[in-house]
């Protein structure tokens, strides 16, 4: 079977180049490419080291075409209930949301919660299931409890949409779950408002109904560990909520206790 051939091939359609493209951007020829996709060649360990340091591979890429050719692979490929990450994930919920005032979590590319803090855990109650399974943020945001609160959805709709193509684009699970919000028209209007004409803002707060008439205005911080060698940590994301005025902060810190 030639799984490297494969797995070069799945790298250069993902980073949209031809063989000739690839080939150049490596210094080899076309030819050599074909060979190696087809398994005429097989490749060398000094030509993967090529790949991984002449291309803008993510970590998983890297680590997938040193997982199909012999040798060590520099790039662990550890299970999300693996002690060592575990101890990643502990470190962020210690080091990181335990010291947030506000709603933050850590999730995975699906955008499932693997960590929040207690003011989180408290601002997904009547949004998320309480029967212990996995939350999903982009289900919590697309469900009716959620969607009834915004007041300004045509607004931030386009943020939830980008965000969740490209989500799409590398998982099954969110690219049916992309699907099924579409069809049922919760992205109704954002190529229109894109093309409308109407100045945008430099960002776009979410606004929501809050107890006894408060409008609650929020945004958020988005962030990645830099040092990570570990293809199954490289797409968490840290969320931390912001208010962006002061009657939000208020109300957040009040309701939250802190």
């Amino acid at each position: 079977m030639n799984t490297f051939g494969a797995a070069l091939k799945t790298m250069r359609a993902e980073l949209g180049l031809s063989q000739l493209d690839l080939a150049g951007e490596i210094g080899t020829t076309q030819r050599h490419v074909s060979f190696l996709e087809t398994g005429r060649s097989q490749p060398s360990v000094e030509f993967v080291g090529r790949l991984a340091t002449g291309l803008e591979l993510s970590l998983t890429q890297r680590a997938a075409l040193f997982d199909a050719v012999s040798g060590r692979n520099p790039y662990r490929r550890a299970d999300f209930d693996s002690d060592q990450v575990k101890a990643v994930l502990d470190m962020l919920e210690l080091r990181a949301l335990r010291h947030w005032p506000f709603p933050g979590y850590v999730m995975d590319h699906d955008w499932t919660i693997l960590r929040a803090n207690a003011p989180g855990w408290a601002m997904l109650e009547g949004f998320a299931a309480s029967n212990n399974a996995p939350v999903s943020m982009y289900e919590v945001f697309l469900s009716e409890a959620f969607f009834s609160r915004v007041q300004n959805w045509e607004e931030v709709a386009m943020i939830f949409y980008f965000r969740m193509q490209a989500a799409a684009a590398r998982s099954a699970p969110m690219a049916a779950l992309f699907a099924k919000a579409r069809a049922e028209g919760r992205f109704a209007g954002v190529a229109e408002r894109l093309t409308g004409g109407a100045e945008v803002p430099p960002y776009i707060p979410a606004v929501l109904a809050g107890p006894e008439g408060v409008q609650l205005q929020m945004s958020s911080l988005v962030g990645q560990l830099a040092s990570t060698h570990e293809a199954a940590i490289e797409g968490l994301e840290v969320e931390l909520m912001i208010p962006v005025d002061e009657t939000t902060e208020a109300c957040l810190l009040a309701a939250y206790g802190r």
